[in-house]
C-alpha cells in the first residue's frame, strides 16, 4: 500500500516523463525534458505513523529508501517509536521489506496529468507557475477535481524549482475501502543558471510530502523528506 501511494505522488514530481504532449506550454515542456535528462529516481526518508481511536500515535517507524542500492538493501529501518532500530528489528523488518523485487511504474504521469491544458497562473520576470489538472483516465483512481497540482519553472535556469499538490477535500480510493484525508506536497529544487558548473536538480532542505490515509477506519500518515535524485541500481548514470 505504501508503494502505491508514494509512486502516485512521484507522478506529480515528474520523475518519469517519457514523452510530452504537443500542446504543453514550451517553458513547461522544456523544463520537464531537462528534469528527465537528469538522474531517474529518488531516494527519500519515510516516516510511517499509525494512530489509535484516541488520535494518538500508537506506532511509528522511520525508514530510508535508496533505489541506487541493490533490491536486498534498498530499504533500511532507522527508528522505531522514537528509538534507534535494534539489530533484531532491522534484520526482521528489512528482510521482509526487501524480499520482493522493487515495483515498477507501469504508467507514465502523462497518462494522468493534463499537460495540454496546463494554465499559467503566475508570471514574473524570474519564474512562471503552472496549474495542471488531471486527465479523465485518473477518475478510475480518484476524483479529478479534488487535487490541485502546480509546477513552478525558473526562467533563468529553465528548470523546475517547485512542485506542489494539495487536496481540496477527502477522496475515496480502492473502491471505497480507503480514504485520502490529507495531501500536502511541497518540493523545492535548487535553481542553477544555464551554463553553471554547479550540479542542478538538488532538493532544498524543507521539501516535504505528506499523505494521510484512513484504511478500514484505521488512520495512517506517511511523511517523506530528505529527497535526493539518484541513478537506479543497475542503470548507467545519464549525463546531466
Amino acid at each position: 500500500m505504501t508503494h502505491r501511494f508514494f509512486w502516485f505522488i512521484l507522478a506529480f514530481f515528474g520523475a518519469f516523463f517519457p514523452r510530452l504532449h504537443a500542446g504543453a506550454p514550451p517553458l513547461l515542456s522544456n523544463a520537464i525534458e531537462r528534469w528527465v535528462a537528469g538522474s531517474e529516481d529518488l531516494a527519500f526518508t519515510q516516516q510511517t505513523r499509525f494512530f489509535g481511536d484516541d488520535g494518538r500515535v500508537k506506532k511509528e517507524r522511520i525508514e530510508r529508501f535508496d533505489p541506487s542500492l541493490p533490491d536486498s538493501q534498498r530499504w533500511r529501518l532507522v527508528e522505531v517509536d522514537g528509538q534507534p532500530a535494534t539489530d533484531e528489528q532491522r534484520k526482521k523488518w528489512e528482510s521482509s521489506k526487501n524480499r520482493n523485487p522493487r515495483k515498477k511504474v507501469v504508467k507514465s504521469p502523462t497518462e494522468y496529468l493534463d499537460l495540454d491544458n496546463a494554465r499559467l497562473v503566475a508570471n514574473t520576470p524570474k519564474s512562471a507557475r503552472f496549474e495542471i489538472g488531471l486527465r479523465p483516465v485518473a477518475m478510475r483512481l480518484l476524483a479529478v477535481d479534488d487535487i490541485l497540482v502546480a509546477i513552478t519553472v525558473d526562467k533563468g535556469s529553465g528548470g523546475i524549482v517547485r512542485i506542489s499538490a494539495t487536496l481540496r477535500q477527502p477522496i475515496s480510493v480502492l473502491l471505497g475501502l480507503a480514504r485520502i484525508t490529507d495531501l500536502d506536497v511541497d518540493v523545492r529544487i535548487q535553481s542553477v543558471d544555464k551554463g553553471s558548473a554547479q550540479k542542478s536538480g538538488e532538493f532544498q532542505i524543507g521539501s516535504t510530502a505528506r499523505v494521510t490515509v484512513s484504511k478500514l477506519g484505521n488512520p495512517m500518515e506517511y511523511n517523506w523528506s530528505d529527497f535526493k535524485r539518484v541513478t537506479s541500481f543497475g542503470k548507467s548514470k545519464q549525463p546531466s
